[in-house]
Protein backbone atom coordinates (compact mmCIF):
# COMPACT_ATOMS: atom_id res chain seq x y z
CA UNK A 1 0.00 0.00 0.00
CA UNK A 2 1.62 3.15 -0.62
CA UNK A 3 -0.97 6.07 0.07
CA UNK A 4 -1.91 5.97 3.72
CA UNK A 5 -5.26 7.46 2.66
CA UNK A 6 -5.56 10.67 4.61
CA UNK A 7 -4.28 9.61 7.82
CA UNK A 8 -2.70 12.28 9.82
CA UNK A 9 -4.31 14.88 7.36
CA UNK A 10 -6.18 17.85 8.96
CA UNK A 11 -8.74 19.20 6.73
CA UNK A 12 -6.69 22.88 7.69
CA UNK A 13 -3.58 21.78 6.33
CA UNK A 14 -2.65 23.27 3.32
CA UNK A 15 -0.57 22.56 -0.13
CA UNK A 16 1.34 23.72 -2.76
CA UNK A 17 0.80 22.49 -5.59
CA UNK A 18 2.10 23.14 -9.31
CA UNK A 19 0.43 22.24 -12.80
CA UNK A 20 3.16 22.10 -15.50
CA UNK A 21 1.11 21.37 -18.65
CA UNK A 22 1.90 21.94 -22.80
CA UNK A 23 0.24 25.29 -22.85
CA UNK A 24 0.04 26.69 -19.46
CA UNK A 25 1.46 26.30 -15.90
CA UNK A 26 -0.57 27.18 -13.09
CA UNK A 27 0.37 27.40 -8.84
CA UNK A 28 -2.01 27.23 -6.32
CA UNK A 29 -2.38 26.83 -2.40
CA UNK A 30 -4.95 23.84 -1.65
CA UNK A 31 -6.26 23.60 1.70
CA UNK A 32 -7.31 19.80 3.06
CA UNK A 33 -10.91 20.05 2.90
CA UNK A 34 -10.94 21.26 -1.12
CA UNK A 35 -10.91 25.04 -0.36
CA UNK A 36 -8.54 26.34 -2.94
CA UNK A 37 -6.76 29.68 -1.57
CA UNK A 38 -5.06 30.76 -4.36
CA UNK A 39 -4.39 30.17 -7.73
CA UNK A 40 -2.09 31.36 -10.11
CA UNK A 41 -1.60 30.86 -13.93
CA UNK A 42 0.68 31.51 -17.12
CA UNK A 43 0.04 30.39 -20.36
CA UNK A 44 3.33 29.00 -22.30
CA UNK A 45 4.45 27.49 -25.36
CA UNK A 46 4.99 23.56 -25.16
CA UNK A 47 8.34 23.72 -26.51
CA UNK A 48 9.54 26.55 -23.77
CA UNK A 49 12.86 26.07 -22.35
CA UNK A 50 12.59 24.68 -18.90
CA UNK A 51 14.62 27.23 -17.45
CA UNK A 52 11.88 30.01 -18.06
CA UNK A 53 8.94 28.19 -17.14
CA UNK A 54 10.63 26.67 -13.94
CA UNK A 55 11.30 30.50 -13.40
CA UNK A 56 7.66 31.12 -13.90
CA UNK A 57 6.96 28.46 -11.12
CA UNK A 58 9.30 30.18 -8.36
CA UNK A 59 7.92 33.38 -9.53
CA UNK A 60 3.98 32.29 -8.90
CA UNK A 61 4.80 30.07 -5.69
CA UNK A 62 6.48 33.08 -3.80
CA UNK A 63 3.89 35.16 -4.86
CA UNK A 64 0.83 32.77 -3.20
CA UNK A 65 3.17 31.96 -0.16
CA UNK A 66 3.68 35.74 0.43
CA UNK A 67 -0.11 36.14 -0.03
CA UNK A 68 -1.02 32.85 1.53
CA UNK A 69 -3.17 32.43 4.89
CA UNK A 70 -0.91 33.42 7.74
CA UNK A 71 -0.40 30.27 9.72
CA UNK A 72 1.93 27.23 9.45
CA UNK A 73 3.33 26.87 5.73
CA UNK A 74 2.48 24.50 3.12
CA UNK A 75 3.14 20.52 4.28
CA UNK A 76 4.58 20.25 0.96
CA UNK A 77 4.38 20.76 -2.77
CA UNK A 78 2.67 18.26 -5.07
CA UNK A 79 4.16 18.67 -8.97
CA UNK A 80 2.21 17.32 -11.82
CA UNK A 81 3.81 17.67 -15.03
CA UNK A 82 3.33 16.90 -19.11
CA UNK A 83 6.11 13.96 -18.38
CA UNK A 84 7.30 11.09 -17.33
CA UNK A 85 8.39 11.66 -14.06
CA UNK A 86 10.22 9.16 -10.77
CA UNK A 87 9.79 9.78 -7.58
CA UNK A 88 12.85 11.08 -6.99
CA UNK A 89 12.06 14.21 -9.34
CA UNK A 90 13.52 13.08 -12.16
CA UNK A 91 11.91 13.41 -16.05
CA UNK A 92 12.47 10.42 -18.46
CA UNK A 93 10.22 11.52 -20.89
CA UNK A 94 7.75 13.84 -22.59
CA UNK A 95 5.71 13.55 -25.81
CA UNK A 96 4.28 17.31 -25.17
CA UNK A 97 6.73 19.43 -23.69
CA UNK A 98 10.41 20.06 -24.89
CA UNK A 99 12.75 17.47 -25.64
CA UNK A 100 15.34 19.41 -23.31
CA UNK A 101 13.47 18.38 -20.15
CA UNK A 102 14.49 15.06 -20.31
CA UNK A 103 16.64 14.34 -17.46
CA UNK A 104 15.69 17.35 -15.72
CA UNK A 105 15.73 16.71 -11.66
CA UNK A 106 12.70 18.76 -10.32
CA UNK A 107 14.01 18.29 -6.78
CA UNK A 108 16.74 19.93 -7.19
CA UNK A 109 15.54 22.68 -9.82
CA UNK A 110 12.86 23.45 -7.23
CA UNK A 111 14.58 22.89 -3.66
CA UNK A 112 13.28 26.31 -2.60
CA UNK A 113 10.20 25.12 -2.29
CA UNK A 114 7.75 23.40 0.58
CA UNK A 115 9.23 20.24 1.44
CA UNK A 116 8.54 17.57 0.88
CA UNK A 117 8.16 17.09 -2.87
CA UNK A 118 5.63 14.89 -4.82
CA UNK A 119 5.76 14.56 -8.76
CA UNK A 120 3.13 12.66 -10.87
CA UNK A 121 2.31 12.58 -14.86
CA UNK A 122 -0.55 14.91 -16.10
CA UNK A 123 -3.12 12.19 -16.62
CA UNK A 124 -3.33 10.54 -13.14
CA UNK A 125 -2.47 13.42 -11.21
CA UNK A 126 -5.86 15.31 -12.07
CA UNK A 127 -8.09 12.15 -12.13
CA UNK A 128 -6.76 12.49 -7.85
CA UNK A 129 -7.99 15.92 -7.81
CA UNK A 130 -11.78 14.69 -9.65
CA UNK A 131 -11.40 11.11 -7.41
CA UNK A 132 -10.87 13.35 -3.93
CA UNK A 133 -12.84 16.64 -4.64
CA UNK A 134 -14.50 16.68 -7.85
CA UNK A 135 -16.62 14.56 -10.02
CA UNK A 136 -15.66 10.95 -9.50
CA UNK A 137 -15.53 11.67 -5.34
CA UNK A 138 -17.41 8.96 -3.63
CA UNK A 139 -16.54 6.87 -6.79
CA UNK A 140 -14.44 3.52 -6.84
CA UNK A 141 -14.36 2.95 -10.77
CA UNK A 142 -13.79 5.62 -13.18
CA UNK A 143 -11.46 6.46 -16.18
CA UNK A 144 -10.13 10.42 -16.40
CA UNK A 145 -9.40 11.59 -20.11
CA UNK A 146 -7.60 14.64 -20.12
CA UNK A 147 -8.01 17.11 -23.42
CA UNK A 148 -5.74 19.57 -24.11
CA UNK A 149 -2.42 19.68 -25.85
CA UNK A 150 -2.39 15.86 -26.05
CA UNK A 151 -4.75 12.92 -24.73
CA UNK A 152 -4.46 10.64 -21.85
CA UNK A 153 -6.18 8.56 -19.25
CA UNK A 154 -6.08 7.66 -16.11
CA UNK A 155 -7.43 4.19 -14.90
CA UNK A 156 -9.11 3.54 -11.70
CA UNK A 157 -10.35 0.39 -10.79
CA UNK A 158 -11.80 -0.90 -7.05
CA UNK A 159 -10.17 2.32 -5.65
CA UNK A 160 -6.90 1.85 -7.00
CA UNK A 161 -5.10 3.86 -9.89
CA UNK A 162 -3.69 1.31 -12.42
CA UNK A 163 -0.95 2.56 -14.49
CA UNK A 164 0.09 -0.79 -16.24
CA UNK A 165 3.39 -3.01 -15.78
CA UNK A 166 5.54 0.12 -17.01
CA UNK A 167 3.32 2.69 -15.49
CA UNK A 168 2.44 3.67 -19.23
CA UNK A 169 -1.36 2.48 -19.45
CA UNK A 170 -3.90 4.85 -20.32
CA UNK A 171 -2.31 6.09 -23.86
CA UNK A 172 -5.41 6.79 -25.81
CA UNK A 173 -4.54 9.97 -27.49
CA UNK A 174 -2.09 7.81 -29.36
CA UNK A 175 -4.40 4.91 -30.11
CA UNK A 176 -4.86 4.99 -33.94
CA UNK A 177 -8.42 5.83 -35.57
CA UNK A 178 -7.86 6.49 -38.76
CA UNK A 179 -4.43 4.77 -40.34
CA UNK A 180 -4.99 6.15 -43.78
CA UNK A 181 -4.70 10.04 -42.26
CA UNK A 182 -2.06 11.83 -43.54
CA UNK A 183 -1.92 13.91 -40.30
CA UNK A 184 1.27 13.46 -38.66
CA UNK A 185 1.40 13.14 -34.54
CA UNK A 186 4.38 15.80 -33.06
CA UNK A 187 4.38 13.21 -29.51
CA UNK A 188 4.58 9.71 -31.14
CA UNK A 189 5.15 10.29 -34.51
CA UNK A 190 2.35 8.19 -36.10
CA UNK A 191 -0.14 9.06 -38.62
CA UNK A 192 -4.29 9.04 -37.85
CA UNK A 193 -3.82 9.11 -34.15
CA UNK A 194 -7.14 10.13 -31.75
CA UNK A 195 -4.64 13.00 -31.03
CA UNK A 196 -4.14 14.33 -34.57
CA UNK A 197 -8.10 14.78 -34.38
CA UNK A 198 -9.14 15.60 -31.00
CA UNK A 199 -6.59 17.58 -29.28
CA UNK A 200 -5.36 21.44 -29.31
CA UNK A 201 -3.47 21.16 -32.64
CA UNK A 202 -6.34 18.34 -33.92
CA UNK A 203 -9.13 21.09 -33.86
CA UNK A 204 -7.36 24.00 -34.69
CA UNK A 205 -5.68 21.94 -38.01
CA UNK A 206 -9.60 20.86 -38.94
CA UNK A 207 -10.87 24.66 -38.06
CA UNK A 208 -8.17 26.36 -40.44
CA UNK A 209 -9.38 23.30 -43.13
CA UNK A 210 -13.35 24.31 -42.55
CA UNK A 211 -12.55 28.36 -42.55
CA UNK A 212 -10.57 28.30 -45.80
CA UNK A 213 -13.84 26.93 -47.67
CA UNK A 214 -16.49 28.61 -45.46
CA UNK A 215 -17.66 32.50 -46.05
CA UNK A 216 -15.84 34.61 -43.70
CA UNK A 217 -17.48 34.55 -40.12
CA UNK A 218 -16.25 35.04 -36.40
CA UNK A 219 -14.16 32.44 -36.56
CA UNK A 220 -12.10 34.35 -39.14
CA UNK A 221 -13.14 37.62 -37.50
CA UNK A 222 -10.89 36.31 -34.39
CA UNK A 223 -7.98 35.12 -36.99
CA UNK A 224 -8.18 38.14 -38.35
CA UNK A 225 -8.17 36.14 -41.70
CA UNK A 226 -4.81 34.38 -40.48
CA UNK A 227 -5.15 30.93 -40.32
CA UNK A 228 -1.26 31.40 -38.57
CA UNK A 229 -3.91 33.00 -35.69
CA UNK A 230 -5.85 30.27 -35.36
CA UNK A 231 -6.00 28.87 -31.54
CA UNK A 232 -8.67 26.36 -29.99
CA UNK A 233 -9.58 29.49 -27.73
CA UNK A 234 -11.15 31.27 -31.16
CA UNK A 235 -12.87 27.84 -31.87
CA UNK A 236 -14.46 27.51 -28.80
CA UNK A 237 -15.18 31.35 -28.67
CA UNK A 238 -16.47 31.17 -32.21
CA UNK A 239 -18.26 27.96 -32.02
CA UNK A 240 -20.20 29.57 -28.76
CA UNK A 241 -21.41 32.70 -30.99
CA UNK A 242 -23.05 30.15 -34.00
CA UNK A 243 -19.92 30.92 -36.46
CA UNK A 244 -20.89 27.55 -38.48
CA UNK A 245 -16.92 26.34 -39.57
CA UNK A 246 -15.89 26.52 -35.77
CA UNK A 247 -18.87 24.29 -34.92
CA UNK A 248 -18.46 21.90 -37.36
CA UNK A 249 -14.41 21.62 -36.17
CA UNK A 250 -15.41 21.04 -32.71
CA UNK A 251 -18.47 18.30 -33.89
CA UNK A 252 -15.70 16.43 -35.96
CA UNK A 253 -13.21 16.42 -33.35
CA UNK A 254 -15.71 15.34 -30.64
CA UNK A 255 -16.77 12.45 -33.01
CA UNK A 256 -13.16 11.14 -33.00
CA UNK A 257 -13.24 11.77 -29.15
CA UNK A 258 -16.18 9.63 -28.95
CA UNK A 259 -14.19 7.26 -31.20
CA UNK A 260 -11.30 6.52 -28.94
CA UNK A 261 -14.01 6.77 -25.92
CA UNK A 262 -15.97 4.00 -27.08
CA UNK A 263 -13.09 2.02 -27.66
CA UNK A 264 -11.90 3.03 -24.00
CA UNK A 265 -15.09 1.54 -22.93
CA UNK A 266 -15.30 -1.07 -24.68
CA UNK A 267 -12.36 -2.37 -23.22
CA UNK A 268 -12.33 -1.28 -19.50
CA UNK A 269 -16.08 -1.32 -19.19
CA UNK A 270 -15.93 1.52 -16.43
CA UNK A 271 -18.77 3.18 -14.52
CA UNK A 272 -18.08 6.85 -15.11
CA UNK A 273 -15.72 8.56 -17.77
CA UNK A 274 -14.50 12.19 -16.45
CA UNK A 275 -13.51 14.72 -19.49
CA UNK A 276 -10.81 17.31 -18.12
CA UNK A 277 -8.34 19.56 -19.61
CA UNK A 278 -8.67 23.13 -21.25
CA UNK A 279 -10.61 22.34 -24.62
CA UNK A 280 -13.59 20.61 -22.63
CA UNK A 281 -14.11 24.25 -21.79
CA UNK A 282 -16.23 23.99 -25.23
CA UNK A 283 -19.03 21.87 -23.42
CA UNK A 284 -21.55 19.86 -25.26
CA UNK A 285 -20.01 21.36 -28.72
CA UNK A 286 -17.40 18.40 -27.88
CA UNK A 287 -18.81 16.10 -25.65
CA UNK A 288 -22.12 15.71 -26.90
CA UNK A 289 -21.28 14.49 -30.16
CA UNK A 290 -18.71 11.93 -28.85
CA UNK A 291 -21.37 10.87 -26.28
CA UNK A 292 -23.37 10.33 -29.64
CA UNK A 293 -20.81 7.68 -31.05
CA UNK A 294 -20.78 6.02 -27.29
CA UNK A 295 -24.45 5.93 -27.55
CA UNK A 296 -24.45 4.09 -30.61
CA UNK A 297 -21.36 2.00 -30.88
CA UNK A 298 -19.93 0.91 -27.58
CA UNK A 299 -20.60 -2.83 -27.18
CA UNK A 300 -21.96 -4.79 -24.81
CA UNK A 301 -24.92 -2.19 -25.18
CA UNK A 302 -25.06 -1.52 -21.68
CA UNK A 303 -21.99 0.27 -21.80
CA UNK A 304 -23.78 2.89 -24.01
CA UNK A 305 -25.22 4.20 -20.81
CA UNK A 306 -22.05 4.86 -19.35
CA UNK A 307 -22.11 8.48 -17.95
CA UNK A 308 -19.34 10.68 -19.71
CA UNK A 309 -19.22 14.41 -17.49
CA UNK A 310 -16.92 17.28 -17.57
CA UNK A 311 -14.50 17.37 -14.57
CA UNK A 312 -16.04 19.26 -12.04
CA UNK A 313 -12.83 21.17 -11.27
CA UNK A 314 -12.30 22.58 -14.82
CA UNK A 315 -8.63 23.02 -16.12
CA UNK A 316 -7.29 22.96 -12.12
CA UNK A 317 -7.95 19.08 -11.77
CA UNK A 318 -4.43 18.32 -11.78
CA UNK A 319 -3.35 21.63 -9.70
CA UNK A 320 -6.08 19.31 -6.64
CA UNK A 321 -4.47 16.29 -8.00
CA UNK A 322 -0.65 17.50 -7.20
CA UNK A 323 -2.33 19.20 -3.60
CA UNK A 324 -3.92 15.40 -2.98
CA UNK A 325 -0.25 13.75 -3.50
CA UNK A 326 0.62 16.18 -0.45
CA UNK A 327 -2.64 15.74 1.30
CA UNK A 328 -3.06 12.43 1.23
CA UNK A 329 0.60 11.11 0.74
CA UNK A 330 -0.52 9.30 -2.19
CA UNK A 331 2.26 8.26 -4.97
CA UNK A 332 0.70 8.68 -8.42
CA UNK A 333 4.45 7.73 -9.97
CA UNK A 334 4.43 4.39 -8.65
CA UNK A 335 1.82 1.66 -10.86
CA UNK A 336 -0.51 1.59 -7.99
CA UNK A 337 -1.84 3.76 -5.23
CA UNK A 338 -5.22 3.30 -3.11
CA UNK A 339 -7.90 6.08 -3.16
CA UNK A 340 -9.72 5.84 0.19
Amino acid sequence: MNSRSGAGTRGDDVALAIDIGGSNVRAGLVRGDGELLGVRRIATSNLAAPAIVLDQVRQMASDLLRSGPERAGPIGTGVSIAGFVTQSGLVTATAHLSPAWVGLDLRQELADLPQPQSYGLDSPSPALGEAYFGAGKGKSDLVYVTVSTGIGAAIVFHGRHWGGAMGWAGGIGHTIIDEASDRRCPGCGNRGCLETFAARLGIETTAIELMDIAPPGELFRLCCGDPRNMTVQFVAEAATAGDSAAIEALRRAGHALGVGLTNLIDMLAPTLVVVGGGIVAAGDLLLEPARAVVRDRAFPPILRSVPIVPAALGDLSGLFGAAVMVLRDVRVADPMLVLP
